[in-house]
């Protein structure tokens, strides 16, 4: 239940331990405190890694890293059949996954993803797929290892889909003036309507990692902000309202492009997320954006550039592939919730839940997790593979001996001006 509630439920160490205090009475020999509850997840987590996976011919590897404070870089790799994957309709989730390796490194390298791969092929036999958002240095990993043996180059190396639309939409927005000069104007709109009457009409918040990133919340809005009407705005806001917004009218045609692109890209991404790659994905695509108004040399060449990307990756497919990574986004988020917690956000023993939430937690996995991980069987691990941690060094740096007050106390004086 500990572990349920804080893998789950979503309750911190300390809640979880507040948390069955309230159902004391319903428990016998008493509640455990946050570092035990600490202690039982991570030993499940360190139980579930160790499971030797299933060796067969038809693993599906999907890949990336994650980078905290300090010089630390954790590789994961999620493994899934690709009939269990088929069996599923491509709709797959946390627990449908299975941790096949953690890696943690000083520096992430080619060489050193390529050992990682290397090594778990060894376990779960020559896989049939690689997914990943082609890093360089994940792209050049699984390229060495596919190049390893002649046996590997049966293997496809596919570039997750929201990542290629991504990089699209960089390649034509980065160096855009015109998409530069909408995205200044937002930003000195929103700080001149924040503490405003029409602060209700601000733009969106932007993302920090780049412009081009907020072109579906900046669309949204601007189409929300050219469909006001006289009517929607109070009479003595009006005038505000034309001074400060007035200038989006200016962009209309440009929004009218930005909203194509973006549902060009939206259809490729359904389509992809929905059936997976397969021999219909270029048609299924191209019919789902014959209803779009495609004139522009830009709208042209972006369709063009996703027809090619399709036909590379569905290139002498057989059946249903994935062709998403978002399922290792969204484990790697959850994990950054945990490590969150920690004194210093850092790659530390919040790695070992990854292993926890992508399992279903039954009684007797725990039960026999318990009976055969140790609390110093984790402890071993943690030093093996991540060393001393961050706030650790913190502690030993700051601890600085304590020097004494010239200064009288007040107190001290005060009691003997009173004579006491």
């Amino acid at each position: 239940m500990s572990i349920r509630l804080v893998v789950f439920g979503l309750v911190s160490l300390r809640g979880t331990e507040y948390v069955l205090r309230l159902f004391n009475s319903c428990f016998r020999g008493g509640t455990p405190c946050h570092v035990v509850i600490q202690n039982w997840v991570l030993r499940f987590g360190l139980y579930k890694l160790k499971q030797m996976p299933k060796k067969r011919s038809d693993w599906v590897y999907i890949l990336d890293h994650t980078i905290e404070f300090g010089a630390k870089k954790c590789l994961v790799v999620l493994g899934i059949p690709l009939a269990r994957f088929r069996e599923l309709g491509c709709k797959i989730q946390h627990c449908d996954m299975e941790v096949l390796k953690i890696s943690i490194v000083e520096k992430a390298t080619a060489v050193s993803v390529t050992k990682v791969l290397r090594n778990i092929s060894r376990l779960t036999g020559i896989p049939v797929q690689i997914l990943s958002d082609k890093g360089a240095n994940i792209k050049r990993g699984i390229s060495d290892f596919i190049t390893e043996r002649e046996e590997f180059y049966t293997i496809r190396q596919t570039y997750d889909v929201t990542h290629r639309a991504a990089l699209i939409l960089k390649n034509h927005l980065k160096n855009d003036e015109i998409w530069k000069s909408f995205v200044d104007a937002t930003c000195k709109t929103k700080r001149s309507l924040v503490h405003t009457a029409l602060a209700y009409l601000a733009p969106p918040k932007p993302r920090e990692k780049a412009r081009w990133m907020n072109l579906d919340a900046y669309v949204d809005w601007s189409e929300k902000i050219l469909c006001l009407k006289t009517k929607d705005v109070k009479k003595n806001e009006w005038e505000k309202y034309k001074s400060k917004l007035k200038w989006v009218r200016q962009f209309k045609h440009n929004i009218l492009e930005w909203r194509r692109i973006l549902d060009m890209l939206d259809a490729l991404k359904k389509e992809v997320k929905t059936n997976g790659f397969n021999f219909d994905t270029k048609d299924n695509f191209t019919k789902s954006v014959s209803s779009l108004d495609l004139k522009t040399p830009r709208l042209i060449l972006i369709k063009k550039e996703i027809i090619e990307y399709i036909e590379e990756e569905c290139k002498n497919i057989d059946g249903v592939h994935p062709g998403c990574s978002d399922i290792i986004e969204s484990v790697l988020g959850k994990y950054k919730n945990f490590s969150s917690k920690s004194p210093m956000k850092e790659v530390g023993k919040a790695v070992l839940t990854m292993p926890v939430f992508t399992s279903s937690v039954d009684y007797k996995e725990v039960k026999t997790a318990m009976e055969s991980i140790s609390a110093n069987d984790v402890k071993q691990w943690l030093d093996d593979n991540i060393g001393e941690s961050l706030f650790s060094k913190r502690k030993q740096a700051f601890s600085l001996k304590k020097i004494k007050s010239s200064v009288t106390k007040n107190s001290t004086i005060l009691k003997k001006a009173a004579g006491f």
